[in-house]
């Protein structure tokens, strides 16, 4: 059955309707957020581990938490929201006959109305900034998708004193790179606590998980930073860098970025990436460019505040 009208006298265009995604949607939702890259920017930027990891975050139920819209049987929009971050896209071919302001008012309401909510969009998408201003949303925070070129192979890592480099042991290893992962991210600033079995569905569970790309910097047998990287059609991907806190200022950051760049070189990669808070108060960003990254695109985080 479709979801009912929001209120606000907001519709949806005739012979459009909505309803909550399905499990077997999910090869035709990766096919709209595909086309929404390819007219944002102008790459694909989303494969079919990505919508299945989110559909499986903890605390996630597809009838509560997200919504499809559909021209008979095609996909023409889709939104969703957990734990106050809100996502939504609407295919290009259907922009600019009032679905998008629809969907942000389906969004708020999964989210509920006392709820503090956030969501973001490419920042070139100024469509969608007038249209979250409008709906009383102010500017958040910024994140950008960085890129590394490797036309050769990359420097060697340098080493801090001591520290050495192995691959990650699921078993042996898992929780300890949690603990590390949510300490380190908590100097970021804007990033929500994620519990272990969040973190494990995020990450452990993607089919391209690959335990060989997961590096562990230690140091006299204890834990002091990690690269968890990945690669897949487009090359290789950062999912998260971590130092920890009384370890940062000796250069392991770069270390481990090197290293990792390395073997995703020897694999055939020839571009890796990133997402990172463009103000991230660990300086990960000038890590990150003195590692020759540069920023790709920009991502607007829009927030509405709680009444």
């Amino acid at each position: 059955m479709p979801v009912d009208q929001p209120p606000a006298a907001v519709r949806l265009p005739d012979g459009v309707e909505a309803r909550p995604a399905r499990p077997g949607d999910v090869e035709a939702v990766v096919a709209l957020c595909v086309r929404c890259d390819v007219a944002d920017l102008g790459v694909p930027d989303t494969d079919l581990d990505d919508v299945r990891t989110l559909w499986r975050r903890p605390g996630y139920d597809l009838d509560r938490n997200s919504v499809l819209v559909v021209a008979g049987d095609r996909p023409v929009a889709y939104g969703d929201v957990l734990e106050g971050e809100g996502f939504g896209m609407v295919d290009p071919d259907w922009r600019g006959r009032g679905i998008g302001t629809w969907l942000v008012r389906r969004i708020e309401e999964l989210a509920g109305d006392g709820s503090a909510l956030d969501v973001s969009a490419p920042a070139g998408d100024t469509a969608y900034r007038e249209l979250v201003e409008r709906a009383g949303y102010r500017r958040g925070r910024s994140s950008w998708l960085m890129r590394l070129d490797m036309d050769g192979p990359p420097p060697a890592p340098a080493w801090p004193d001591g520290v050495g480099v192995r691959t990650f042991d699921r078993e042996a290893d898992a929780r300890a790179v949690h603990r590390l992962v949510e300490d380190a991210f908590a100097d970021i600033g804007n990033q929500p606590p994620r519990s272990y079995e969040f973190w494990v569905e995020v990450h452990l569970e993607r089919s391209d998980f690959d335990p060989a790309l997961w590096f562990l910097a230690v140091d006299a047998d204890e834990l002091v930073g990690v690269n968890l990287a990945q690669s897949g059609p487009l090359g290789g991907y950062v999912a998260q860098l971590a130092v920890r806190r009384d370890q940062r200022g000796r250069g392991l950051g770069l270390a481990l970025l090197r290293h990792g760049f390395g073997e995703l070189y020897r694999r055939g990669a020839r571009q890796v990436f990133l997402d990172v808070d463009s103000h991230n108060r660990t300086g990960a960003t000038r890590l990150y460019e003195r590692a020759g990254m540069r920023v790709q695109h920009q991502y607007d985080h829009w927030v509405r505040d709680p009444p």
